[in-house]
């Protein structure tokens, strides 16, 4: 990269005949060297004004997005206890990786890679790679362990989270932070400020007659093999590059796939079984018989009959529409993620192997590799609405969060006075598919069909507050609606 003094005579003469005796120790004129390697340092610029304002805005709206969205997520979990539980922790883990890569990545990731200089310490080029590097990782590593830990909880059917399934599950989050830290070590230790030069210990006439030494070049953040063998630099940019492909989409992708299908499979075959359980028992022939001779008994004895089965195909198709809305997320989910970072994976891979090296198409290349790193950093907006809007819980708490912080005032509840036992019924049973006693919608509907019958205990410190039964039962229906549909989510 160094040019020769032949060649700077090219563009800076010295001002005298290239014949004179001192011709090899004139100096060059200092100014002139100025103005070239300007000029040359403009010419490497990697984007033009247009583009960079145009990747600057695209880059501000996903942070300033991403910090909202994953901002509320944390904010969610953390102001209310009966938020903290085992699966919550992960997507606070989850969102606050997102949170912290969407400061960074504008200083530490865009605007480095902006001029051919880097201007910053050595220090902030290492700070500047590891931070974001460990933060993907965690990111990628956090939602395989949180398909995991849908499944086996959905499968086992397990209650509300205790303190100390909590405790396990921050200490899964510190674990999964001291591998992702592990994973971009190299980064750490390889990567360091090296100066580019251009011209090296030239002799120039500075404006004040003074002659001295100058270099020009620039400084660079990059993988260096100072002191260590020749080729270690190449070694362990293919060691990081397949480090990326397998933990960054490989292992991710092969988790999901697997376990979102199996969960798929699980939410089918527990629809069956919960239709045929929640099925009215089916009538005798005698039965058949005794309604068609007794006519005078003929309603009351059907009517029963008749609500029950409506009550079991209404329930049967709430838990197929249940069923399907949840395949339709977990579809969505490992999805998006195959989708957002399969691009910047297949780049950052034939770069890395330099299997696209054509100097022709080094611009071309510079900004598809560009674009495709926005692409996978729009993954920290879509985080916080899969895992987070999307679950009623939360949903709720955004809702609560923007009346009262933005709004100042408390949302209006239309059954404000059984919210307390809504929460309670929430919290025992958020982990769980269905539960194998007696769900409150069964308890619900039977108490409607029978008309003198004493209340459900679990309605008893409802009912005597509250002026009309069914609308009551109508409201904590949907309820437990919404809290079974996104208990596994």
């Amino acid at each position: 990269m160094v040019m020769e003094v032949k060649d700077i005579d090219k563009y800076c003469p010295r001002g005298i005949h290239p014949n004179a005796s001192n011709f090899l120790t004139a100096p060059f004129d200092g100014l002139c060297l100025q103005e070239f390697f300007s000029q040359l340092q403009g010419s490497l610029r990697r984007f033009s004004s247009w583009e960079e304002v145009l990747y600057t805005t695209v880059y501000i709206i996903i942070s300033v997005t991403a910090v909202i969205g994953n901002g509320l997520v944390i904010l969610a979990v953390i102001r209310k206890k009966a938020m903290r539980t085992n699966r919550n922790v992960l997507i606070l883990n989850l969102a606050l990786s997102n949170l912290i890569l969407a400061i960074t990545n504008i200083p530490f990731l865009w605007l480095p890679s902006i001029d051919f200089e880097f201007p910053y310490s050595r220090f902030f080029c290492k700070f500047a790679n590891v931070l974001p590097g460990s933060n993907i990782y965690c990111s990628t590593l956090t939602i395989s362990v949180m398909a995991i830990d849908r499944y086996y909880s959905v499968k086992k059917l397990k209650i509300a989270s205790n303190r100390k399934q909590c405790l396990h599950a921050i200490l899964v989050s510190v674990a999964i932070w001291i591998v992702s830290f592990i994973l971009s070590l190299p980064l750490l230790l390889y990567y360091e400020t090296s100066m580019l030069y251009v011209m090296r210990e030239i002799r120039v006439m500075e404006q004040t007659g003074q002659e001295i030494t100058r270099s020009f070049g620039w400084r660079q953040c990059r993988l260096v093999s100072a002191g260590r063998l020749p080729d270690i630099t190449q070694s362990i940019q293919l060691l990081m590059s397949i480090l990326q492909v397998v933990f960054l989409y490989i292992v991710p992708l092969f988790v999901l796939s697997i376990f979102n299908v199996k969960l798929t499979r699980f939410l089918k075959t527990n629809a069956n079984k919960m239709s045929k359980t929640r099925a009215p028992p089916k009538s005798s022939d005698s039965q058949q018989n005794s309604l068609k001779n007794n006519n005078n008994n003929n309603f009351t004895l059907r009517s029963p009959t008749v609500s029950t089965n409506r009550n079991s195909i209404v329930e049967r198709n709430t838990t197929n529409k249940r069923t399907s809305r949840t395949t339709s997320l977990l579809i969505a989910m490992a999805g998006s993620y195959a989708a957002l970072w399969f691009p910047f994976t297949l780049i950052t891979f034939l770069i890395d192997f330099e299997l696209v090296n054509n100097q022709e198409y080094v611009n071309l290349v510079e900004r598809i590799d560009q674009t495709c790193k926005m692409v996978s950093m729009l993954s920290i907006c879509v985080n916080p609405i899969l895992y987070g809007y999307l679950n009623t819980n939360f949903r709720h708490e955004f809702t609560d969060i923007y009346y009262r912080y933005l709004r100042c005032e408390t949302k209006n509840q239309p059954a404000g006075r059984f919210q307390h036992d809504v929460s309670s019924i929430a919290h025992h049973r958020q982990d769980s598919v269905y539960n194998d006693d007696a769900t409150l919608l069964t308890t619900g509907r039977q108490s409607i069909a029978k008309e003198n019958s004493s209340s459900p205990k679990g309605f008893r410190a409802s009912i005597r507050v509250c002026s009309s039964q069914s609308k009551m039962l109508g409201d904590r229906i949907v309820l437990d609606d919404d809290i079974e549909k996104d208990s596994f989510v």
